[in-house]
């Protein structure tokens, strides 16, 4: 008896957690969240240091999105870097939107500031020297105009230290974006306490084949300096070539990189350097990475 008994309880628990399980299941699919990121280490040096190894990548983005009916939706991300092996893993972006259909969008958001415009100067050095390393995080919200205009994408974006936007009496950032035949031109303005300052990105595809050129147009002060970007990326067949020339002041770096495909989420990248005006005149990384 005490067996049929323990029998049955066993039977009992096992259907409760396969219900739980059953209820887990159909609450993350009714939430679409979709899970992406990358993982990757390799091996740099530049002639100013030694040979290190380490991770290079480590991330991981939750996205998700609704339809609210009415041509309105809402959608959001947050991403965590886990910073290498020894860094604690921090908040790396989060965005909350809401596309309100003919009447436009509004979105508020964390995000950090990345230096190298151009998403090609993948080195370290470069990125740290020639741009100044990527800024602290800062928090925007953002009202996005519907569109009157086909191509043309207009925003007013508010920022703020990371936390809080100050929208009383404070001046709008200006974003514009405009996509045609294969091209596209981004013109942002950036405003501050220690001025005003833009900038222009113009990026054109062809036969696989994509060119970009990004600019400061203007910066906050007449001691901040200039910056300039230059690339080219040409796919060939599992590879992708790729190579940049910056300037930032008497900076000046130009990179080369070769990415071959392994699968569709796995890639070796070999990287190479070249500046002039810093303390290292050159920088090499070889990296693998998984991306999800």
């Amino acid at each position: 008896l005490v067996a049929l008994i323990s029998t049955l309880e066993n039977s009992q628990m096992k259907k409760t957690l396969i219900a739980m399980a059953a209820v887990a299941v159909a609450g993350v699919a009714s939430a679409q969240v979709t899970l992406s990121g990358s993982m990757g280490f390799g091996f740099s040096d530049t002639s100013a240091g030694a040979r290190t190894g380490g991770m290079t990548d480590g991330n991981v983005t939750f996205s998700a999105s609704e339809d609210l009916g009415g041509g309105m939706s809402v959608s959001g991300s947050f991403t965590m870097d886990g910073q290498g092996s020894e860094g604690s893993p921090s908040m790396d972006g989060q965005s909350l939107g809401l596309n309100m259909g003919s009447a436009g969008s509004l979105a508020m958001g964390e995000a950090n500031a990345n230096a190298d415009k151009l998403g090609v100067a993948s080195l370290s050095y470069s990125t740290n020297n020639l741009f100044g390393g990527n800024t602290a995080g800062y928090t925007y919200a953002q009202y996005t105009l519907p569109t009157m205009v086909e191509g043309l994408t207009a925003s007013l974006r508010w920022t703020g230290a990371a936390g809080t936007v100050a929208t009383a009496g404070a001046k709008p950032q200006y974003r514009f974006n405009y996509k045609f035949a294969g091209a596209s031109v981004d013109f942002n303005t950036k405003g501050g306490t220690a001025g005003t300052a833009s900038e222009i990105l113009v990026a054109y595809t062809i036969q696989g084949i994509t060119l970009k050129a990004f600019a400061d147009t203007s910066r906050p002060t007449t001691s901040a300096t200039k910056r300039s970007e230059f690339s080219i990326s040409a796919p060939l067949g599992a590879m992708t070539l790729s190579a940049s020339n910056a300037t930032k002041g008497t900076l000046k770096g130009t990179e080369v990189n070769a990415t071959y495909s392994l699968s569709k989420r796995t890639a070796v990248s070999v990287n190479f350097g070249s500046f002039t005006g810093g303390t290292s005149t050159s920088a090499n990384r070889v990296k693998i990475v998984h991306s999800f």
